[in-house]
């Protein structure tokens, strides 16, 4: 049966489903080298991230620049969220699109204490520290967790190697 509209939207339908398919089939199943590749590229992202926004957020606490430490509080975030996606990809899931899907699969892993720090990491360094300017007390203590994960997931990756 042809659509109205003639064969084009159902073939653009169905290049668009084999599209999605490839890419689950490669982040599943893994095809290794690329998978490798991209968990390097997560981990060496969360570290220059995390530099930079140690760096911006103690310039700006020192200066009295809340700009600047609400942008290192969201490269910090984001630090959290590049090392976890590494894991993540080390362990066959695809890319979560959001960080609810990074939290369900981070539990389905058994990572507890990464879905802690990462339910931290939301509220104090992305929520309140860069969205609402406020710096609450538990924004220091949430960047030195924010550390402690990258540095668990680039050794249990590295374990993993």
């Amino acid at each position: 049966m042809v659509h109205r509209f003639g064969i084009l939207p159902a073939a653009l339908f169905y290049v668009l489903s084999l599209m999605h398919k490839v890419k689950e089939y490669s982040y599943t199943l893994g095809i290794r080298g690329e998978t490798v590749a991209k968990v390097k590229d997560h981990l060496k992202s969360a570290e220059e991230f995390y530099a930079l926004g140690t760096k911006e957020y103690e310039e700006g606490h020192r200066k009295g620049d809340l700009t600047r430490m609400r942008e290192g509080c969201e490269k910090i975030f984001h630090a959290y969220v590049e090392a976890t996606g590494a894991l993540v990809q080390k362990r066959g899931f695809p890319e979560p699109d959001s960080h609810g899907e990074r939290w369900e699969i981070l539990d389905k892993l058994g990572r507890r204490k990464l879905v802690e720090i990462g339910d931290s990491a939301f509220l104090y360094l992305h929520q309140y520290g860069y969205y609402g300017g406020k710096m609450r007390p538990e924004v220091e203590k949430t960047m030195k967790d924010v550390k402690e994960a990258i540095d668990y997931v680039r050794k249990e990756v590295a374990h993993e190697s």
